[in-house]
């Protein structure tokens, strides 16, 4: 299941990209070593895409991008070029500071919700906050790597600290997940059901005759109109209309005891003389709502 969560694909665009590339024969040269490694070296990025994958390909993309900083160390090389480079190395390990605070705060988000938004499944959130872990394993490996080539360069050690201070936050995939439920469970105390905009009782009866039909598994508990009078379309040149709808929020319980908040609406098309009987349809995707809140 491939997984591109906005946050995630913002904070990511932010770091340098450095894939693992075939590792070049090695000359005995010390310059051109030393001018063929820096072209290639920087902090990586691990591009997340599937969560059930993406641990074995973190791994394998970690152990390509190491074996080439050992090979490299393992040999000879030109101090006077590294020295060329230092600067370029010291801002792209400061720069660092900005995407751990990134992905720091993009897990400690996950989870959280307005009382309006969509809640998804847990594991999705799970495999969000996982990319932030990931994206966050690259980057320490590529700050280390970074210390390993400079092993003076004082700027490393405070943003190992602070990668491992994130990483420490989001912890292991037990300690993730609770963090997630905490997260989602106060969001979703804050869920209500809005109130009514109007009565008519021979919509409510309809609508939630409609959504039964449509959602025979769950029982109807509450149902709100957001509809005060039809909503009619009309043409934009003839002004003739051409459907009108009403709708209705729907609290319902599921077999499995949780409690959602439903849209449903009523369309009806203009057959040229009235509108036609409709059909029912359901609006987007349910929100859940502690029971003891409807």
């Amino acid at each position: 299941m491939r997984r591109t969560a906005p946050f995630a694909a913002i904070v990511l665009a932010a770091m340098l990209l450095v894939p693992p590339v075939a590792a070049a024969p090695d000359s005995p040269n010390p310059v051109k070593r030393t001018w063929d490694f820096t072209k290639r070296f920087g902090i990586p990025r691990f591009d997340a895409q599937d969560c059930a994958s993406d641990p074995a390909r973190l791994e394998a993309f970690l152990g390509e991008y190491n074996a080439r900083v050992d090979g490299f160390l393992a040999g000879p090389t030109d101090p006077k070029k590294l020295g060329l480079e230092r600067r370029n190395y010291v801002k792209r390990v400061e720069g660092a500071a900005r995407d751990i605070a990134a992905y720091a705060d993009a897990f400690a988000a996950t989870g959280v919700r307005s009382p309006d938004s969509y809640v998804p499944p847990l594991e999705d959130d799970i495999c969000r906050a996982r990319m932030q872990r990931h994206a966050l394993l690259a980057l320490r490996a590529g700050l280390a790597a970074i210390g390993r080539v400079y092993p003076d360069m004082t700027e490393v050690a405070p943003r190992l600290a602070e990668a491992d201070a994130a990483l420490a936050a989001i912890g292991n995939d037990a300690s993730l997940r609770k963090k997630l439920v905490a997260n989602r469970t106060q969001s979703l105390a804050a869920v209500r059901m809005k109130p009514p905009v109007s009565s008519n009782p021979a919509w409510e009866k309809g609508l939630r005759d409609g959504f039964a039909r449509l959602v025979p598994g769950e029982t109807v508990l509450k149902l709100h109109l957001y509809s005060a009078d039809w909503y009619v379309h009309r043409n934009e040149v003839t002004s003739v209309p051409e459907y009108r709808q009403i709708g209705a929020w729907v609290a319902a319980r599921r077999t499995d005891g949780t409690c959602w908040i439903h849209g449903i609406d009523l369309w009806q098309n203009f057959t040229g003389s009235g509108f036609d009987g409709g059909e029912y349809k359901l609006g987007e995707a349910p929100r859940q709502i502690l029971c003891g809140n409807i």
